[in-house]
This record gives C-alpha cells, structure tokens and sequence, in this order.
C-alpha cells in the first residue's frame, strides 16, 4: 500500500494530496504538523531532508512533488497549462512567500523596521506579478477553468500569501478574479473533500479558501 507523508498546510501537500485523490491511488497517509516533522521518525527514514510530501510505494520512496507526479503523467506534460502553473508555483510563489515569511519574522524579532519592510514590499510586489502572470498569460479563458494539480499548488500559495502578507495590497489585488479560481476550486468534490477533511485538523492554520 502506498503511504503519503504529508502536512496540510504545506501547498505543495495539498496539491499532491489532491492529485491521489482525483487519481484516485490508494494510499494511506502519516499525516505530520510543522512542528512535528522534524522529530518524526518514519519521515527521517524514508526521507533525510525531512520534506513533505514524501511518498512510500512498494517500488521505491518519491521524495519530492515532482518526482511523485512524473511518474503519472505523460512524457509531454512540461508542456501543459498545468506544468507551468505548478512551475509558478513551485517557483515564483515561492518566493513570494519567502519573502512575506521573513518579514514577519524580522518584525517578531525587531519590530518594525527598514529590513522588515523592505521584505514585505518585495513580497508584495513579487505576488502582484505572479497574479497577473497566472491571470493575464496562463488562465485566460475564466470560463473554461480546469482544476488540475498546478492549480490547486498556486492557489494554495495565493491562500497563504494572503493570510501572511499583512498588507492590503495583496489582500485586495485582483480579488474578484482570484474569486473565479476559488469558485472553480469549490466545485471540484476532490478539493471539497480535502477542505472539509483537513480544515479542523490539529495545526492546520491557513484556509482552503478565499477570505475577503
């Protein structure tokens, strides 16, 4: 039986986590907290870099998201819509978040201050360009959204980057767009069923949908 270690509010999780269940794998899953992860001991077996997810199958240990979805695509999906939404994701959200996160800190550490701002406007401005990048290149066609494992990696890094941000810059930046793509998200029954498995779980903090 495969088995996924996973966190819940981890996006990259989430979105492997969805494609299981879209795929409809069987799996069990070791379900971690961030605070838990790096003294759990399957997950320092199986995976030394204590990264989530990870997944066990008979075969061998898939420790990475890419290395778990490859395997069940075909050999042209880089050149899919959802490739590059998942390459948004797993790139230049990133580092939004990145940003965002270490501004906080800083603030929590020193309070207020040049170096704290100085992350939070580079966050902000790094997810401003991403949401236009993923609303003016790679999902053009509101009307003909397809819910696929990008998507569901982006949309989580748009959710946390919203509740960090801290800054109504990015709360309020093309809102009722980024409401399309939680409309779409709300009526697939996989990502309904990860929202209303997971949402009360223990250390789950960020939400699986928008928040005006």
């Amino acid at each position: 039986m495969n088995k996924l270690i996973w966190i819940v509010d981890s996006p990259f999780s989430r979105s492997i986590k969805w494609l299981l269940l879209q795929r409809e794998i069987d799996h069990t899953e070791h379900l971690l907290t961030w605070d838990g992860m790096k003294s759990d001991r399957l997950l320092a077996e199986y995976n030394p870099k204590l990264q989530v997810p990870t997944l066990i199958t008979k075969e061998e240990v898939l420790s990475d998201s890419l290395l778990i979805i490859l395997p069940l695509f075909g050999h042209d999906w880089h050149r899919t819509t959802d490739a590059k939404l998942f390459r948004l994701g797993d790139c230049d959200f990133e580092a939004t978040l990145i940003f965002l996160f270490r501004a906080n800190l800083l603030e929590r550490q020193f309070g207020s201050g040049e170096a704290s701002d100085f992350m939070r406007q580079t966050g902000v401005t790094n997810f401003q360009k991403n949401v236009d990048v993923l609303l003016d290149h790679l999902l053009t066609d509101t009307a003909n959204i397809k819910v696929n494992v990008g998507l569901v990696l982006v949309f989580s890094m748009v959710l946390i980057a919203r509740f960090n941000a801290q800054s109504d810059a990015v709360r309020d930046y093309r809102y009722e767009e980024l409401l399309q793509l939680n409309d779409v998200l709300a009526a697939d029954p996989y990502y309904q069923q990860l929202a209303q498995n997971y949402t009360a779980h223990q250390g789950h903090q960020w939400p699986f949908f928008l928040v005006a």
